[in-house]
């Protein structure tokens, strides 16, 4: 019997990509590779569990394609504008994917081509969208019918600081494409389209306090995969973060136009980041919450009937892992579990929600979950 471990890698080392690469480190059978331009944050890595380290440019499609022909697997942490040409160098590499990047293209339009060169993909495989799709489409399944599904999530400091009452828990820029990206949302039956951080409310929850929730586009593929007549996908937030970020937005700090600055062209996100980003960045040891409720309605067996998700989880001090990070990471590494013993081998582009009903699978992703301290809690009634 061999005994040579399947060689993996993850691309990107920010806090997301080092929590995939030490969770899947700690697996038997792997071995695990990861990939970066920063040396400090491989060297990071390296410091926490036995990976090898590549420092490297993940946004040249050409040398990531060279790359990715040694590996059975890559698990992609990388920024959404580069997202759609890592998923599609590791397809024409031949080797499987899971990726996390909040792209905005849809990554199904390589489905033909994954499934020409035998590569199994999942895209959008974090906790939101990710696991969020995943229980909306089980949640869907156990209706008769399904009326509405909501799902909200949110990762927040546990400490709120003025003035943004946040930091972010994952790569910045990307959270400044939820509050500028156009959402998606399903309302009676239509796919209709508004601004972000529409229709803003407060909501109350347990253990945490009251939250801002406002729409964002993370439906994604569900507003075409789930035949569900109204759903919604909300960010949450402490209250005043929204307000701040309509201003920014309003004043034009989010655009990608550049304009004359002092005889020089720049663009005002740019600006924006370079000021922003080190306030947004979390200190070492500071800790965060991760927030997630779906709600879903509908009739089963001739009467209404609800199903209903929640989990808060916070930063683990003894693995000084974050939340965001944990629930991201270990949900994209569970899939890949799936796809590594076989269980999910079919070439092609997934959703995620594509896993979710199917039988055992999702009981897989919540134990991997679990294990690792994040917990999930289903409850069902009328």
């Amino acid at each position: 019997m061999s005994t040579r471990r399947q060689p993996v890698i993850v691309l990107g080392a920010g806090m997301i990509g080092s929590a995939m690469a030490q969770d899947l480190a700690a697996a038997p059978g792997l071995e695990v590779h990861i990939a970066d331009s920063r040396p400090e944050g491989l060297e990071r890595v390296r410091k926490k569990a036995p990976v090898e380290v590549h420092q490297v440019d993940l946004g040249n499609p050409e040398y990531l394609r060279a790359l990715l022909k040694g590996y059975r697997l890559a698990i992609g942490a990388l920024p959404s504008v580069i997202g759609l040409q890592s998923v599609k160098a590791s397809i024409e590499a031949g080797c499987d994917m899971v990726d996390i990047s909040f792209m905005s293209e849809d990554a199904r339009a390589l489905d033909a081509l994954a499934r020409a060169r035998g590569a199994t993909v999942v895209t959008d495989c974090g906790v939101a969208p990710g696991l969020t799709n995943m229980l909306a489409a089980y949640a869907a399944s156990r209706f008769d019918s399904c009326e509405r599904i909501e799902m909200s999530v949110g990762g927040l400091p546990a400490v709120r600081k003025w003035p943004f009452n946040y930091k972010a828990g994952f790569a910045p820029w990307d959270v400044i494409e939820i509050y500028t990206r156009p959402a998606a949302v399903v309302e009676n039956g239509r796919v209709v389209i508004k601004e972000a951080m529409a229709d803003l409310e407060l909501i109350d929850v347990p253990g945490v306090g009251t939250l801002e929730s406002f729409v964002t586009d993370g439906l994604r593929s569900l507003a075409d995969t789930l035949k569900v007549p109204n759903m919604v996908e909300r960010t949450l937030r402490w209250p005043g973060h929204v307000e701040l970020m309509r201003v920014f937005r309003e004043t034009g700090f989010f655009s990608l136009d550049p304009i004359p600055v002092g005889g020089h062209m720049i663009r005002p996100r740019d600006m924006t980041a370079a000021l922003l980003f080190p306030k947004w960045t979390f200190d070492d040891g500071e800790a965060d919450i991760t927030v997630l409720r779906i709600r879903s309605s509908g009739v089963k067996d001739g009467a209404p009937h609800r199903f209903t998700f929640d989990f808060v989880d916070r930063f683990d001090p003894a693995s000084g892992l974050r939340s965001m990070s944990r629930s991201t990471g270990f949900t994209a590494t569970a899939v890949a579990g799936l796809i590594l013993d076989g269980t999910l081998k079919e070439p092609g582009v997934h959703a995620p929600e594509a896993l979710g009903a199917r039988p055992g699978i999702l009981d897989r992703v919540l134990e991997h979950l679990r294990a690792r301290g994040v917990r999930c809690e289903m409850f069902a009634g009328s």
